[in-house]
């Protein structure tokens, strides 16, 4: 499985990504290990755009490549309350990646709040086939048409 992840500039050297070890997000906790991703750049792209409020501006994207057959931890719709793309983000939201982290699965694959039909995906940095399971294959720069905002 191939993934995107954008991140900024300053941090295209930092593999891999520690982001969430500082900073919360919509389904982690500061210290949770996990690398947010989606299956295309262009939703990669929406879900930077949704958390900016100006126009991103020094971008990577890096390409990441998964092996086949790794465990997938999934939370489908059904398993969220009616509030979960709400912001400040629910609480409920952490409670979905501590069964992930506890679950021994490399992957987690969570609704997209921008585009509730497509996922996202979440990787768990701490996994001990991560380095062996995931590949970094590229870090290239990733401009944002200034129309987008």
């Amino acid at each position: 499985m191939i993934l995107f992840h954008i991140d900024k500039w300053k941090y295209r050297n930092v593999w891999p990504p520690e982001g969430t070890l500082h900073a919360p997000g919509r389904w982690n906790e500061v210290g949770q290990w996990i690398i947010y991703c989606s299956p295309t750049v262009a939703l990669a792209k929406l879900e930077i755009l949704a958390n900016d409020n100006f126009l991103p501006v020094s971008r990577v994207c890096m390409t990441l490549k998964v092996g086949d057959g790794q465990g997938v931890y999934e939370v489908t719709l059904k398993d969220l309350d009616d509030n979960w793309m709400a912001k400040p983000y629910p609480k409920e939201l952490g409670r979905h990646t501590k069964k992930f982290l506890a679950s021994g699965n490399l992957l987690m694959k969570v609704p997209s709040a921008q585009s509730y039909r497509e996922s996202n995906y979440l990787v768990n940095a701490r996994h001990p086939k991560f380095h062996s399971a995931v590949e970094l294959i590229s870090v290239e720069r990733e401009p944002f048409d200034p129309r987008l905002k």
